[in-house]
């Protein structure tokens, strides 16, 4: 798989919110437009899939491996960190899970460590206010 490739199907997974893509862009800088609701980590992760991978362009090929290994180090900062809210710890186990989901691993908790989200229940209306018991 290409590198814009797998950004492009990452975004369809975690929303164009977390990841706008530039369809302009031609090179890593720029990619991503600044809109993105966690822009600094989402620039981050995707710079660290790129190098690691040893991409010259946006066309060069990424492993699943080796993108795994990218973002290792950053999740293990941000696990560790104090100041790393859940909001973020979420949408980085939402990248983890789309990546593998991305390159058809059915396993993504042996892939990523993480789980993917499970499906809303329904919601269900409760009525208050009926069967009060009379207080003596």
């Amino acid at each position: 798989m290409k590198f814009i490739q797998l950004v492009e199907q990452l975004a369809r997974h975690v929303g164009t919110h977390q990841l706008p893509v530039n369809a302009a862009a031609t090179r890593l800088h720029g990619l991503i437009e600044s809109s993105a609701v966690h822009y600094e980590l989402m620039t981050q992760l995707l710079a660290a899939i790129y190098v690691r991978n040893h991409c010259r362009g946006l066309d060069d090929p990424v492993d699943l491996d080796t993108s795994f290994e990218a973002l290792a180090p950053i999740r293990l900062a941000l696990l560790q960190s104090p100041r790393t809210d859940v909001d973020t710890i979420r949408v980085l186990e939402d990248i983890c899970v789309a990546l593998a989901l991305v390159f058809d691993k059915k396993d993504t908790k042996a892939v990523a460590g993480v789980k993917p989200r499970q499906a809303p229940q329904a919601a269900q209306l409760l009525r208050i206010g009926t069967g009060h018991r009379k207080l003596k």
